[in-house]
């Protein structure tokens, strides 16, 4: 009867021993896939930080441009506000009825039409001044 529980002992044996190779089996696939989806994720976290570093290079780019259009309203409205008050409406209107003021007229550009005596450059730059678009980029 000993060698029956020894054969019984052994099948029992090598049952376990395949149960355990399938398990391995099972954890090494599961492993596998793991490890796969943690390269994928890693790269994927490149993807982000790379799209991070674009975006905070595009955000500190437009700031500057911002600051820099910022500044020249200022500097803008700082020369705006430096004329006495009232000084582009009455500047703006001719002295009398034969008066053109074919500078602000012409957008800016000389032509050859005779200005009239009362017509100094102090009273063409106010119009240039007003015609002027200022943009600060924005849609």
């Amino acid at each position: 009867m000993g060698t029956y529980d020894l054969e019984k002992e052994i099948r029992c044996i090598l049952q376990d021993l395949s149960k355990i190779r399938d398990y391995n089996a099972k954890l090494r696939n599961e492993y596998m896939k793991i490890n796969d989806e943690a390269k994928r994720l890693k790269v994927e976290n490149s993807k982000l930080f790379s799209q991070y570093a674009c975006a905070e290079t595009s955000l500190a780019k437009y700031k500057a441009e911002y600051h820099t259009k910022s500044e020249k309203v200022k500097s803008f409205q700082s020369v705006i506000n430096s004329f006495p008050p009232g000084y582009f409406d009455k500047n703006n209107q001719p002295d009398s009825p034969e008066r053109t003021d074919s500078y602000a007229k012409s957008g800016g550009e000389k032509n050859n039409e005779p200005e009239s005596s009362s017509a100094s450059s102090e009273q063409i730059i106010p119009a240039t001044i007003c015609k002027e678009k200022i943009s600060l980029g924005t849609k």
